[in-house]
């Protein structure tokens, strides 16, 4: 298990437990002028979010919004390959990864639509999002 540190005024509100943390170095690779004038590396794969902890003591809105707040954020990479070892300067990212936040879990679903109306109705469509959980 890792754990990111990160002192920050705000952290993004989309990371949620169960996203995929990605890192990139900000290394200006040998030979370049400048940080843009070539390739920085590949995006590499650190793990899956497990949790998100604020030190004790943190009340939402009891810093003022210019006051850096402290994050723990603990990654599993328990799953990973990867032999990449993470930089102090390193961009961490993240994306929605998790294969447990679908509306329909298993193998199957049923569902079955009453229309108790005596009016005659019509059926447009019917959507679900499916998620893939045993692979």
């Amino acid at each position: 298990m890792l754990i990111l540190q990160f002192s920050l005024k705000n952290l993004n509100a989309s990371l949620q437990v169960g996203d995929a943390v990605y890192a990139r170095s900000t290394q200006t690779p040998s030979g370049s002028d400048d940080a843009q004038a070539g390739d920085t590396g590949a995006n590499h794969y650190i793990g899956i979010l497990r949790k998100i902890h604020q030190p004790l003591g943190y009340v939402s809105g009891a810093f003022s919004s210019s006051e850096p707040t402290q994050y723990d954020l603990y990654v599993d990479d328990s799953m990973t390959n990867n032999s990449y070892s993470l930089q102090q300067n390193d961009f961490i990212m993240f994306s929605k990864y998790s294969q447990t936040d679908g509306d329909v879990n298993g193998y199957y679903a049923k569902a079955n639509f009453v229309n108790d109306s005596r009016e005659k109705a019509e059926l447009f469509a019917v959507s679900s999002e499916i998620v893939i959980n045993s692979k």
